[in-house]
């Protein structure tokens, strides 16, 4: 008699299960210090991982659509195309924004004696009462050993705090760039020989798995390619939109830094929904200096308009993109902005737009195995 068969293969697996578990919750702080130590080794292959699925939208029009009869060298014709079309853009950006930057600090700094004398006549006004000065004086009582004592203190420390935040800063600086410049490289490797990927991660899968799990990962795989894609495409197209709407009326409604508002509300706006406030209270401050009324009309304006996009334009454009239902599209960001920020609300949209196609595909193979699919969808 076997002691390990069939019937007890579960058992034993449930135990070790259990043995597992018991393990890794009485040893959490290394588990998370060894997840965080293997985050911080692969991270520029992260890093890299984004960058190239980035380039690999405008890089597949290309390669698709305007190099598809060339026989040699398309593939590295359209990266080259598509790294100097992000590279325009973000030029283009540049040059559109800091002209208008440039002339907004400079009409700031214009107005800062403005407020330098409304504040030297509040003093002089408050100095003309000589009883309420008086009084503000005998309240006033100095120990100036004290003083001096941790003025030394403050200064030392703050001459310590400046060295090393000065070396911190050296330090952070040369790892982001070796970082960016391993992901780039690793991100070109990638896109270059894209296909070669593919079919190793399909040999690993198919070779340890059964054929109808590795068939099911890399149809959801396929899924989530197409479902990350078209969002990224959808929320540009939507940047572009709102940042347009914005201009214009401003235009109309005659209010300062139009371009420069317009812009950073087209950025900003890449995150989704919240985005646009993002963009708009800097506007709203810029505005604030020039003409507090002006600041009003800019507020109202800007909620009229978030409020068509947030309710009409973005569910439609981006959830249309990802074949997400409008509804499903402010449940996803909602969702995922409360469970993980900014990060929550980019990765929710696709993440649910394949799980919403993963359950009704789900749902009607079901219905179609019971014979009710039409029954349901005449109902």
């Amino acid at each position: 008699m076997k002691f390990y068969n069939k019937n007890t293969q579960g058992f034993f697996g449930l135990v070790a299960f259990g043995v597992l578990l018991y393990l890794g919750v009485s040893n959490i702080s290394y588990i998370l210090k060894a997840f965080s130590y293997l985050v911080s080794v692969i991270f520029p292959f992260i890093i890299g991982g984004c960058m190239a699925f980035i380039i690999n939208v405008p890089m597949r029009f290309f390669e698709t659509k305007l190099f598809s009869k060339v026989k040699k060298g398309k593939r590295a014709l359209s990266l080259i195309l598509a790294i100097l079309c992000i590279i325009g853009v973000l030029a283009l950006i540049s040059f559109l924004i800091l002209p208008e930057l440039a002339n907004t600090l400079y009409s700031l700094a214009s107005s800062i004696p403005g407020f330098v004398n409304e504040i030297k006549d509040f003093l002089q006004n408050v100095s003309d009462n000589p009883l309420l000065t008086k009084q503000n004086l005998m309240k006033i009582d100095l120990d100036w050993n004290k003083i001096s004592t941790e003025l030394m203190g403050f200064f030392q420390t703050s001459a310590s705090n400046i060295l090393g935040s000065t070396v911190s800063v050296i330090s952070s600086a040369v790892q982001t760039v070796v970082t960016f410049l391993l992901g780039t490289v690793f991100a070109v490797n990638a896109l270059l020989k894209k296909e070669k990927l593919v079919l190793q991660t399909k040999k690993l899968l198919y070779s340890f798995l059964k054929e109808s799990y590795a068939d099911r990962i890399v149809y959801i795989g396929n899924m989530c390619n197409q479902a990350f894609s078209s969002f990224l495409s959808g929320q540009c197209t939507e940047a572009v939109i709102l940042g347009t709407i914005i201009f214009i009326s401003m235009n109309i409604l005659r209010l300062p830094y139009a371009m420069l508002i317009a812009m950073f509300i087209g950025v900003t706006s890449l995150i989704p929904i919240l985005g646009g406030f993002i963009g708009s209270t800097l506007g709203a401050i810029l505005i604030f200096m020039v003409s507090p009324f002006k600041m009003v009309i800019f507020v109202i304006m800007f909620v009229v308009v978030q409020q068509i996009e947030g309710n009409l334009i973005y569910p439609h454009v981006v959830g249309n993109s990802v074949g997400l239902p409008a509804i499903w599209v402010l449940v996803a960001v909602t969702v995922g902005g409360n469970l993980a920020g900014v990060a929550g609300m980019f990765i929710s949209i696709p993440a649910c737009s394949v799980i919403y196609a993963l359950l009704r595909n789900a749902a009607n193979e079901r219905l179609r195995k019971k014979g009710l699919l039409e029954k349901v969808q005449n109902k």
